[in-house]
């Protein structure tokens, strides 16, 4: 009986090895041989990945006290690479078109026109184009972000904003923001900076290539404009709106490694043509 039942307890092992599968028996041998570093990362990203949705869900959701206690750190990560903008959905559409103006500066005295270069771009990349590319918002984009942004600035870092720079503006900008009493989050002054330096590349690039770079400028400026767009249920009343316009000063000329000078000459040629 004893060697019957061992040989009996032998086939049944046999058996269910058969019955398992080499795929299984390797999927379990892979189970117990998972790394411990690989089970390390797995719960790392879950946990930055958690940390991610909980925090879209407080920037994106309505005015609550998270939102108040956290809205520096949470400015700082999400913009402007995961801000998020529903105003193209009901019931708050979007209800304003912004504009970018641009001029140049011989010195502190004389200066151009103002351009309205996103009726430049939008004239020549959008109207009647069917299949418009995104890249033809440029100056529209441009404008949009830095003026939402712009509108969540007090008063006097608004003011700081309008007043001319002619020399290392945006750390001088940036310590004058920054030593305001009651001054707006970090990441939010950061960002608008970083928008006005890149608005003002582009205002360079613009005026090389719209007034000529030999013209004797030293300076640039741009503003922006927020235009009401007439709600449906007054379209038949006869009402000027008046713009809503953001003042940035004077800026030193800037161009970034990587521009071609040449390249958006062409591309403002097109557009004036």
């Amino acid at each position: 009986m004893g060697k019957g039942g061992r040989y009996g307890r032998g086939v049944v092992r046999v058996a269910r090895a058969q019955a398992i599968g080499p795929c299984e028996m390797k999927g379990q041998s892979m189970q117990q041989t998972q790394p411990v570093w690989l089970k390390a990362l797995a719960a790392v990203l879950g946990t930055a990945l958690t940390a991610h949705l909980a925090a879209t869900a407080i920037f994106v959701g309505p005015d609550n006290v998270a939102k108040e206690t956290w809205e520096e750190p949470l400015d700082s990560y999400m913009e402007p690479f995961f801000q998020q903008n529903w105003s193209l959905f009901a019931p708050n559409p979007i209800g304003t078109e912004r504009i970018l103006y641009v001029r140049g500066w011989y010195d502190a005295e004389r200066a151009t026109e103002w351009v309205n270069v996103s009726e430049l771009e939008t004239q020549a990349a959008i109207t009647h184009n069917l299949f418009a590319s995104r890249a033809g918002k440029v100056t529209i984009q441009l404008a949009s972000r830095i003026g939402r942004q712009h509108g969540k600035l007090n008063s006097d870092e608004q003011e700081a904003l309008a007043a001319h720079y002619h020399d290392d503006a945006w750390d001088r900008l940036e310590d004058r923001m920054m030593g305001l009493d009651g001054h707006s989050p970090s990441g939010r002054i950061s960002y608008v900076l970083r928008y006005d330096q890149t608005i003002t590349a582009y205002a360079t690039q613009f005026a090389y290539a719209w007034w000529g770079a030999d013209a004797g400028l030293e300076y640039v400026q741009f503003k922006t404009e927020d235009r009401s767009v007439t709600p449906f249920d007054e379209r038949h009343v006869d009402r000027e709106r008046n713009p809503r316009v953001r003042e940035f000063g004077r800026r030193p000329m800037v161009e970034f490694d990587g521009q071609d000078r040449e390249a958006f000459a062409a591309a403002i040629e097109r557009f004036a043509s």
